[in-house]
């Protein structure tokens, strides 16, 4: 029996509407579930910035510290950052930089006064002391260009006067790169939908759901209180050159540079990008093909041509040469020492295929470079980095961030990104001037020296690393015990700074005084008192121009706190 028109349209509509429901019903579902959630107060807001009220009632914004979570999904650790406050609402004479990047940007090892864009805020300041300078560091510890693009939106939001992107060296151990514990894929498509799905809370309770059946006890999950973080990072340890993972690693930085320097662009932001610096004469590679070295001593001085074929494709017997012509010929030493680094098998240094994708993209785009590379050859012997103005294997010491913050500084005088240099702060000026405390600097010495002991510089330290009272002296120094603490966390920084602060001018040390000040500054920046401290400091060196400076601002400061009650 034939169904009639009317009824086969019903029954058609019915089967529709159906198939809208089935389709529809789950994401629904999905809604109510994010809602509900998000009502309860479940997962995290993953917002890069949090809103904090100043001691002078004035609303700022600082990084948010938790934001790291985000991105180490199954670690046990906290990356650090820097707390950088600035305006929540952006003022007429704000001149307003964030700087984007990981470790190096953070100021690893020395962090509070040491990293380059707090020497770089530094001089902008005093050079331009009627603006508001905000240099903003975004850089998180062990993140690589993933973090970058992720972040980029809510930079974009607060109206920034300039981006600094300093960042490479993460992309195959940092948060989600190819070879990395904390790895999702090494497709950077999917990598960028995992992290778009990240801020959604429904997400979240599945992900740690499914977290929680997968852990067990046999996973025996190295934590960084055992070992480094480096070692808790680094799942696959050799990736060779040009190898699938190797080339993986480039295509995910060049691809997430691209996206990144197209929001810039979008919006007009202007961009500085910077190639990248390594230590290659001082640092040997750290994992390598075997190479028997009494062997390859024999053929550099018997068959020298196989030696040279040799190193080629061994990273060991590539620095061996290296480091043999250092004397006779730097121009091989370089070329050696070079390529030992790029055959380095656990890749801690970016291969130099990533600074050829920045360069590239600067050329493409007609952006200002920071050939930091370039910049650091230039400043050391034989234009061969080493252990001159690089700490470790790729963290700059106290004297490499100022030439890193020195580098932008004219850098953004070369662009006009700022008008009246008047108060133009010469090289040899601002390096006298470095906001450095003796304690800060032999923490950070400590730290790259117990760095220098364990997994990856001594392959056989894998799971445990130095204790700090090995590093003790016999009579240590009032610096040198305070380092110890705060290594240890047996002290609280700011305390151990105001306790400085104190001794040095009752001792009538006052430089040393002005220094602790300073970088209390960086801390407290909307507190008039350090202000005052430092202005304190600078006259008792007779230095009454930068003293006024000092009062200058902590008189603004305290208006706006008066103002406020």
């Amino acid at each position: 029996m034939a169904i009639s028109r009317p009824k086969l349209y019903k029954l058609i509509l019915k089967k529709t509407v159906f198939k809208l429901l089935a389709i529809v019903l789950p994401f629904v579902l999905i809604l109510v579930l994010e809602l509900v959630l998000r009502v309860v107060g479940y997962g995290e807001n993953y917002q890069l910035f949090n809103r904090v009220k100043g001691e002078n009632g004035v609303e700022y914004l600082v990084v948010n510290p938790n934001l790291s979570n985000k991105y180490f999904r199954g670690t046990d650790f906290n990356a650090d950052s820097q707390s950088d406050l600035f305006l929540r609402q952006k003022s007429d004479s704000t001149f307003r930089v964030f700087v984007q990047g990981a470790s190096t940007a953070v100021g690893y090892p020395f962090y509070q006064a040491g990293s380059f864009p707090r020497l770089l805020k530094h001089r902008l300041s005093r050079t331009f002391p009627e603006k508001n300078i905000e240099v903003v560091n975004t850089g998180i510890t062990a993140v690589n260009s993933y973090t970058l693009w992720d972040v980029g939106d809510k930079i974009i939001d607060q109206k920034p006067d300039l981006v600094i992107i300093y960042a490479g060296h993460n992309e195959y151990y940092g948060a989600l790169g190819v070879g990395s514990s904390a790895s999702v894929g090494s497709h950077p498509a999917l990598v960028r939908s995992y992290l778009r799905l990240k801020n959604f809370r429904f997400f979240q309770l599945l992900e740690n759901g499914m977290m929680a059946l997968m852990k067990s006890d046999a996973q025996n999950t190295m934590s960084t209180s055992e070992t480094t973080l480096m070692e808790v990072m680094a799942k696959e340890q050799e990736i060779p050159l040009n190898s699938e993972a190797y080339n993986a690693g480039i295509k995910q930085f060049q691809s997430n540079l691209k996206r990144i320097l197209d929001k810039y662009e979008s919006h007009e932001i202007p961009v500085i990008l910077s190639t990248l610096v390594a230590n290659e004469k001082d640092v040997k590679p750290f994992i390598s093909e075997d190479l028997d070295i009494q062997e390859f001593a024999k053929s550099m001085k018997f068959n020298p041509s196989d030696a040279h074929k040799l190193a080629q494709k061994n990273a060991d017997a590539a620095y061996i040469l290296g480091q043999h012509y250092l004397e006779k010929s730097p121009d091989s030493a370089k070329k050696y020492l070079h390529l030992a680094k790029e055959l380095d098998l656990l890749r801690f240094r970016a291969p130099e295929k990533i600074n050829e994708v920045i360069t590239e993209q600067a050329r493409e785009r007609k952006l200002p470079l920071v050939d930091m590379k370039n910049i650091f050859e230039s400043r050391v012997s034989n234009g061969i980095v080493g252990n001159e103005l690089v700490a470790e294997h790729v963290h700059p010491n106290v004297e490499g961030y100022f030439v890193m913050a020195d580098a932008f500084y004219e850098k953004i005088k070369e662009l006009k990104l700022l008008e009246d240099w008047e108060h133009y702060i010469s090289y040899d000026e601002a390096f006298d001037d470095i906001p450095m405390t003796k304690i800060d600097s032999i923490k950070g010495k400590l730290v790259v020296d117990i760095l220098k002991e364990s997994w990856p510089y001594d392959l056989s330290m894998s799971g445990r690393r130095p204790l700090a009272f090995e590093y003790v002296t016999e009579d240590p120094t009032f610096e040198e015990e305070k380092a110890i603490n705060l290594y240890t966390h047996q002290e609280q920084w700011q305390y151990v700074m105001t306790q400085a602060y104190n001794k040095y001018k009752e001792e009538g040390d006052y430089k040393s005084a002005l220094k602790v000040a300073q970088t209390l500054i960086f801390e407290f920046p909307e507190q008039y008192k350090v202000y005052e401290m430092a202005g304190d400091m600078c006259r008792k060196l007779q230095d009454q121009a930068y003293a006024e400076y000092y009062f200058r601002k902590s008189r603004y400061l305290k208006s706006l706190t008066t103002l406020k009650e």
